[in-house]
């Protein structure tokens, strides 16, 4: 099995989407799916699909192809979908009031915990059964309960959330904010995602392949 250090980025990208499309073709009770038909449902070919799937081990049989629910059942296991992860939440925006309430998140393993938030009138909310506190209590919950993600979603002053979670030794961090971060600790990892980054690439798209 690899190491972290040994997985590229662009080969785990691709595992987290073999992993969707199999988790739908199991809920449509696929049993079996060849390595050509699967990698062209995941867009690529099937060469670079065997390529990424031998970091998770000799899971195909000649002739017949994956099981699904054992190639899912590797894959989950693999990427760390196997076990429930504890979350918090950083800023009550209305992205992050919608995270709280998620259902399809806590069917793949993800729960939060806590809200923090800055603004005052946010503070001392529940949303769902989950109580918002203020930022400055963040390491008493940190004590409380094991922390796995921060979650960052706000719009204003981000990087006060995201200081705070590196400061309290959070080690993966979704920030969902317009503001990236990085780091040079290879102990934490960061994953920058906002809709204004991901809509430029369609406008460029557009822009240039009409």
């Amino acid at each position: 099995m690899a190491k972290l250090k040994d997985l590229p980025e662009n080969t785990l990208n691709r595992l987290v989407i073999y992993l969707k499309v199999l988790d739908n073709l199991d809920k449509r009770k696929v049993d079996f799916i060849s390595s050509e038909e699967l990698a062209l449902r995941c867009g690529v070919n099937s060469a670079q699909l065997r390529k990424d799937l031998s970091f998770v081990g000799n899971l195909g049989t000649k002739g017949v192809g994956y099981s699904v629910k054992t190639l899912k059942y590797h894959l989950k296991k693999f990427l760390g979908r196997d076990r429930e992860w504890n979350l918090v939440l950083g800023g009550l925006s209305p992205l992050g009031e919608y995270l709280l309430t998620s259902k399809s998140l806590q069917k793949d393993g993800f729960y939060f915990m806590a809200g923090f938030d800055i603004k005052e009138e946010n503070i001392g909310k529940i949303v769902n059964g989950i109580s918002v506190y203020s930022l400055e209590q963040l390491s008493y919950v940190v004590k409380a309960i094991n922390v796995d993600i921060a979650v960052i979603t706000c719009e204003e002053q981000p990087e006060v959330y995201y200081e705070a979670f590196v400061k309290h030794n959070i080690k993966a961090i979704l920030n969902l904010s317009p503001l990236p971060f990085f780091s040079e600790s290879k102990e934490i990892q960061i994953e920058n995602f906002s809709f204004t980054m991901a809509l430029t690439k369609l406008s460029y798209f557009l822009k240039n392949f009409k």
